[in-house]
């Protein structure tokens, strides 16, 4: 059966987007640009990292999709730098055969929105494209809730849960508590929404750290391991604050491991120097962190979980928002302590013992 792609939406006006293709072999680029083309782009064709280089000094495009190995070095690195200097608000995108964790992080850091592993499925191509638009719609004041949950959710599942899977659904869990929490705190709606923005994107900063080992690491941290980790809620709040619409997400990011007496990180704030949503925030992560199985750790009975809870009001959180969450607790904890299996197991995670 034939696949027909419909056309990509443009966020730039009606013209159709100019895409660059850069590959050393001859059918990876007349097929992925062939369907590139199907859908609605246009697509320009290089072989040669010379050519690529020189086609961006000459031409504007809106997306630069390049091999990171070509000629035995990495000239798509070098590509990329170059898409990042002369067109900044370019979609940038690396295929590589690297292994997945490494790719992922290196191409973020030096400025790629994402990649895609070789042999690349083109459908996939045309799929991440799309995702990269609707990120970039991100900055229009016009956009509904719904379309910004869907965004930065897209964001989180495409970086820091790729590269540590045990996170996978710790976001949207985390929102859906926050959610219920909030409103029975009386928060209202605007703010409440706000909240479970911050709750998908809290961890988002992860992905950007220098040193990304402690994520899958067996055991304690050493003091420069969580010196590094306790960066990302910082780091996070950076990287989201470049969109207008998110400045109360980006403050709410950036709170949510600091702690009422004053012992959490990264700014040591205390009591009500912390927002009222980002104290919400930092009960409900540290419960589904809890009571989610890691690579360094199982899950915690719920038993386990009220007792620290209990012992932690007045201290790490505070008393009347720690109440209105163990209320909820009570109500649906068993229920909560199942979600994280399913996803995990879906995942080839969790085997039937640990279940």
């Amino acid at each position: 059966m034939r696949v027909k792609h419909a056309p990509l939406e443009d966020t730039l006006g009606d013209r159709r987007l100019d895409v660059l293709l850069v590959d050393d072999e001859e059918l990876v680029l007349e097929t992925l640009g062939h369907v590139l083309e199907r859908s609605g782009l246009r697509a320009t064709l290089a072989r040669r990292p010379e050519a690529a280089l020189a086609l961006l000094e000459r031409r504007r495009f809106d997306a630069v999709i390049t091999d990171v190995v070509m000629d035995g070095r990495p000239a798509g690195e070098e590509i990329l730098r170059a898409t990042r200097r002369l067109h900044p608000e370019a979609i940038a995108l690396l295929m590589t055969g690297f292994p997945r964790v490494d790719a992922a992080v290196q191409a973020m850091k030096v400025g790629a929105l994402d990649y895609l592993q070789k042999p690349v499925d083109p459908l996939e191509l045309v799929g991440t494209i799309q995702r990269a638009v609707r990120e970039k719609a991100l900055r229009s004041p016009n956009l509904a809730y719904q379309e910004l949950v869907d965004i930065l959710s897209d964001m989180v599942a495409r970086s820091i849960e790729r590269v540590d899977p045990y996170t996978a659904g710790h976001g949207e869990r985390t929102r859906q508590y926050c959610k219920l929490v909030a409103e029975d705190f009386g928060l209202d709606r605007t703010t409440v929404e706000h909240v479970e923005l911050a709750a998908i994107a809290h961890d988002y900063g992860k992905i950007f750290l220098d040193d990304h080992s402690f994520l899958s690491k067996q055991g304690p941290l050493t003091s420069a391991e969580r010196r590094e980790m306790q960066r990302h809620p910082q780091v996070g709040a950076e990287r989201l604050g470049k969109h207008p619409r998110l400045e109360p997400v980006v403050r709410y990011v950036a709170e949510h491991h600091e702690r009422w007496d004053g012992t959490g990180y990264p700014l040591r704030l205390r009591g009500r120097e912390i927002s009222r949503a980002g104290r919400i925030l930092c009960v409900v992560e540290v419960f589904d962190s809890l009571t989610t199985r890691r690579s360094y750790k199982n899950a915690w009975t719920l038993d386990k979980t009220f007792d620290y809870f209990e012992s932690q009001a007045g201290r790490a959180f505070e008393p009347e928002i720690l109440d209105t969450f163990l209320r909820r607790l009570e109500r649906h904890g068993h229920e909560w302590l199942e979600a994280p299996k399913r996803t995990l197991s879906a995942a080839g995670l969790l085997s039937a013992e640990q279940g």
